[in-house]
């Protein structure tokens, strides 16, 4: 009787998940092309801009470039969100040459996630520099389609062969200063301690010996498939890579 309680019970617990799984796979939209303002964010001129270069990367490169906005992902984080409907668009088609950008407005988040077949060429911390410098000043400003536009038209001229040239972080070259200054410091007290060594004359310890001590240095920091949209706006096929960067603004 137990058996068939536990059984009867893990029959319902199941129908559950699978239940709330499908809703919440088929809270996502409908593609609509490749720029996909569900959040109405964008301006009429970055909508066509994005368009234009999602049009030469698919017809020059095979590559598909799905551009989304959103008003929240809510009951999903961002990137959770981005995975599951770049897989459900299937970006990429068969080649897996698809990239998603995704703004969700009331989570202040920007997520790119590139397809199994661009990983290579658009590693995470290039992503992520791309966010940094092309995106975000912009998205601070709510100027959400001049940001997009930005890193659209960035990551096409990085996979049509153009460098990045990532800026320097002025934050590490203070924290670098900063670890110098620390290491100096110590150099130059140990330098003291040879000369005046505890005990001796004019030790620091006063009088007796000087128990050993550990000095710890501080490290020095290191410097549509989606294969143009089907009618009705559909992609097909393509997988998200899982790798991505992501950013709040």
């Amino acid at each position: 009787m137990k058996r068939r309680r536990r059984a009867l019970q893990g029959t319902v617990i199941l129908a559950l998940i699978f239940v709330l799984t499908n809703l919440v796979w088929a809270s996502f939209p409908a593609p609509q092309g490749y720029v996909n303002d569900f959040a109405n964010v964008l301006d009429q001129r970055s909508k066509e801009e994005i368009q234009s270069i999602a049009d030469r990367l698919q017809r020059e490169q095979g590559i598909e470039l799905a551009v989304i906005t959103l008003s929240t992902t809510a009951p999903m984080d961002p990137k959770e969100y981005t995975t599951g409907i770049f897989n459900e668009w299937g970006v990429g088609g068969p080649e897996d040459s698809g990239l998603v950008m995704l703004l969700a407005v009331a989570e202040g988040a920007i997520e790119v996630e590139p397809g199994y077949g661009l990983e290579g060429a658009l590693p995470d911390g290039l992503i992520g520099a791309v966010i940094d410098q092309e995106g975000l000043p912009h998205f601070k400003n709510k100027a959400y389609g001049a940001g997009l536009a930005a890193m659209a038209s960035t990551y096409a001229d990085i996979l049509a062969g153009e460098e990045f040239e990532i800026a320097e972080d002025k934050n590490d070259d203070r924290s670098w200063l900063v670890s110098f200054a620390i290491f100096l410091l110590i150099v130059l007290f140990l330098r003291r301690s040879r000369r005046f060594p505890p005990g001796g004359t004019g030790g620091l310890g006063g009088g007796g010996r000087g128990s050993g001590r550990t000095v710890i240095v501080p490290r020095m920091p290191r410097g549509g498939g989606f294969g143009g949209p089907r009618p009705g706006g559909g992609f097909g096929g393509g997988r998200s890579g899982g790798g991505g960067a992501g950013r709040r603004f």
